[in-house]
């Protein structure tokens, strides 16, 4: 059976109301591991917390979560700690929260809460009431792929495989995922600057056999190539998408005496808020092909929103998300302190 996101977050009970996990290396942006990753734990807690503690319960999917990150998260053993708030006929409400030892390498320092949220939770597949057809499409239309080919080739008329990241050994969770941009040469000139279409894979340790189910909106709807970046290091993406020549494109970009993951990137954009709403069910045995749009409406002394959609091959939104991110130095996520509760 091919991977989903639930092999990647093994969620083991520990007793009715907490999980861990251990939280990897090959998830992380620089030294935090993403906050997409984060969010697809939240889900699978959720989904695992009212499959095992709520058995004779019919509420196993997450249809909307609100969650804020507030201090860094780090590589190791998390805590996932679930309050009932509500557990309803039709529809319960969870609040998580994921702690962490404030001294990763001490197992005695006391935990720390640094990441929490609101899950609502609901059966899809047995959803009965109203439904209206609105007839609402991506706008600026989206350019047609020819899934067939890109799967084969790498590109079609209007998109190409991105190879890799342009900084990949500090994103290194974007490895886990195959993209595909549309040609720069292809792009309409109606299509803002602040939006990124994409269709991706799911390609866990840098395979693309995975696929996707509703465990990984989380991570989904947090990896794309940062808009941000369009605007302050345009040369960057062309040179992922191989527009530039190899010798330009293997340019070192780090200022002397710079080492570590981060070196070649000036801007962390950790997430502060992070909406997610699910629209539709996708099959337990997952999908090969979502499309994406991520969109920014401002980006302004160094806080931006992010608007995203994800829609499957059958044209069907599947799910809508929003984001409150930071613009900071890089250096902020790879100097490592004792935690103290900033970001």
């Amino acid at each position: 059976m091919a991977p989903t996101f639930a092999d990647v977050v093994p969620i083991k009970q520990v007793s009715s109301h907490q999980y861990t996990l251990t939280l990897e290396n090959e998830w992380c942006i620089g030294t935090v591991p993403n906050g997409g990753y984060v969010t697809s734990a939240f889900l699978v807690v959720a989904r695992t917390h009212m499959s095992l503690t709520h058995s004779t319960r019919s509420e196993p999917h997450p249809i909307n979560l609100h969650l804020e990150f507030l201090r860094r998260t780090c590589v190791g053993p998390a805590l996932f700690t679930v309050k009932d708030v509500k557990l309803g006929a039709r529809i319960s409400n969870l609040h998580i929260i994921l702690s962490q030892r404030q001294s990763p390498d001490d197992p005695s320092s006391p935990y720390q809460d640094e990441a929490e949220g609101y899950i609502t939770m609901s059966n899809i597949s047995t959803e009965t009431g109203l439904s209206l057809p609105t007839h609402y499409t991506p706008y600026p239309p989206t350019l047609p792929a020819d899934l067939v080919t890109l799967s084969s080739t790498g590109r079609d008329a209007n998109y190409t495989s991105r190879p890799k990241d342009p900084f990949p050994q500090f994103r290194r969770a974007a490895r886990n995922i195959q993209m595909f941009l549309v040609r720069p040469a292809r792009r309409p000139s109606d299509h803002p600057k602040a939006m990124n279409d994409q269709w991706v894979r799911f390609a866990p340790n840098r395979n693309p056999n995975g696929r996707w189910t509703n465990d990984a909106l989380g991570f989904l709807v947090d990896m794309f190539p940062q808009i941000v970046e369009k605007f302050v290091n345009p040369h960057i993406e062309e040179a992922a998408l191989d527009q530039q020549s190899a010798d330009e494109a293997s340019k070192p970009r780090q200022g002397k005496g710079e080492k570590g993951p981060g070196a070649t990137a000036k801007y962390w954009y950790p997430t502060l808020a992070l909406n997610l709403e699910v629209k539709k069910l996708l099959p337990e045995e997952g999908v090969e092909w979502l499309f994406v749009r991520v969109k920014a409406k401002s980006i302004r002394n160094g806080r931006f929103d992010l608007d995203v959609e994800v829609w499957d091959t059958d044209n069907e939104l599947v799910a809508t998300s929003s984001h409150a991110s930071l613009i900071v130095d890089s250096a902020r996520n790879t100097t490592r302190k004792l935690k103290k509760g900033k970001l």
